[in-house]
């Protein structure tokens, strides 16, 4: 092997010599982790570890715990049929078919597999992916059950786990049956899928030069569809799934956001979460004992959300269906917006997405909201039009895409949540938020 590499280093082998070589690494591959299991399930047993081999093989050929017990348990499965085995040690069958040959002896039994030649010859011939689903089949139609017992079986095997990574990112792993999956699979690449066209569009007709790629718009997809949950957008009451700890700095007056564990928030982050959340207000002495405390809920009503979907039809911009519309505060509740309808709009994910992590701005002019790119270039700093000191939130008109329904909008029969007892000003206070 260390000639074979060094000529393949070196340059000086043909494509064919290469190729013979890579037909000769998988006997030696085959060979070797056939030998592996079978040293360290001698050595478990011998020594009494009671595990089959799985942490010797884990700790002397450097292996995940988990790839380590699946090699395992296909040596197992292998050692009933004999000829699987051979094909195996002589590199005929790769470690990966090997595999779902002992999935199959699991699902029928050893004599079913050991007697068909075929099955034996796809494996030796076809590519991991390939034989994976004629494997599935094959046990499938053994069975006789049309399916029904390993839909059965991994339904049983369904789970999903979420923990947080070396890097700071948070990990997800899941597996689910056929049948969930492939839903899920196809609500995600949907939602992806739109996404993605939305921002190759942008990116060509020079509006937006953030252009996603479309893993990035599956891990926005499975954000959108867990945040806007059918109940609540039938108007429902929203659930809690972030908590969000914010407060004055002393020495700068900013308004600083962070996690429960510290982890610190951008501004425009902590707006998004705003525009949908329940506020807790709490004012400490010194001492740090709380000597005021109050409420305040930022979510529309579901009067109010029946309200703005009757007169957008969905998404005040784009149009999206309003199952897939969050609720936003055109002036920030962070800057004092209160959740009134003249302060509110639907947004679906996307264009949330657009107006707080990319800038878009909303114009708004006699009740009409129409939003676009911050682009100085076509629009001019919107700040320099802005008559609100607050903020660039009302600026000229420009013609809405859909002419709102004739209700009567009158917010001043509304509760007003920015009534709330506010503390003293130069008081200790942090605010806490649920998203």
């Amino acid at each position: 092997m260390k000639e074979m590499l060094a000529c393949a280093n070196e340059g000086s082998a043909s494509c064919s010599e290469l190729l013979q070589g890579l037909d000769i690494s998988k006997i030696i591959a085959g060979v070797n982790a056939a030998f592996q299991v079978s040293a360290a399930a001698a050595v478990a047993g011998r020594e009494r570890h009671g595990d089959g081999g799985v942490e010797v093989l884990a700790a002397s050929a450097g292996l995940p715990r988990h790839e380590a017990r699946s090699q395992v348990k296909t040596a197992e499965a292998l050692s009933k049929t004999p000829r699987l085995r051979d094909a195996v040690a002589d590199g005929r069958v790769s470690t990966a078919n090997a595999r779902r040959l002992a999935e199959a002896v699991d699902k029928t039994s050893a004599a079913d597999v050991e007697s068909d030649d075929g099955l034996l010859s796809k494996a030796e011939t076809m590519r991991p992916e390939q034989f994976a689903k004629e494997a599935r089949r094959w046990a499938t139609d053994r069975r006789g059950d049309g399916g029904a017992s390993e839909h059965a079986r991994q339904r049983s095997r369904r789970r999903l786990r979420i923990w947080d990574g070396d890097d700071g990112m948070i990990h997800l792993h899941g597996e689910f049956d056929a049948v969930t999956g492939r839903r899920i699979h196809n609500r995600l690449e949907a939602d992806a899928r739109r996404m993605y066209d939305c921002d190759k569009k942008s990116a060509a007709s020079g509006d937006s030069d953030q252009r996603r790629t479309f893993h990035q718009c599956m891990a926005d997809a499975l954000d959108n569809l867990t945040t806007t949950p059918g109940e609540v957008s039938a108007g429902g009451t929203p659930f809690a799934d972030i908590c969000v700890v914010a407060h004055v700095d002393n020495a700068t007056g900013e308004l600083v956001a962070e996690l429960p564990d510290g982890a610190r928030l951008p501004s425009d982050v902590l707006e998004q979460l705003a525009c949908n959340a329940k506020f807790t207000g709490l004012v400490y002495d010194r001492d740090g004992k709380p000597i005021w405390r109050t409420h305040s809920v930022r979510t529309a009503t579901k009067a109010q959300r029946q309200i703005l979907f009757a007169r957008y039809g969905g998404c005040f911009h784009c149009a999206a269906h309003p199952a897939l519309c969050q609720i936003h505060h055109i002036k920030p509740v962070s800057q004092g917006g209160s959740t009134r309808l003249d302060n509110m709009v639907p947004v679906c994910w996307d264009c949330h997405q657009k107006i707080h992590h990319h800038k878009w701005r909303i114009r708004t002019t006699n009740g009409a909201h129409t939003m676009h790119p911050p682009d100085p270039a076509t629009y001019g700093p919107a700040c320099a039009r802005d008559p609100d000191p607050a903020g660039p939130w009302t600026t000229e008109h420009l013609p809405p895409a859909r002419s709102p329904n004739p209700l009567h909008l009158d917010g001043r029969k509304e509760v007003d949540a920015a009534r709330q007892p506010q503390p003293a000003s130069g008081s200790p206070s942090r605010l806490f938020a649920l998203a």
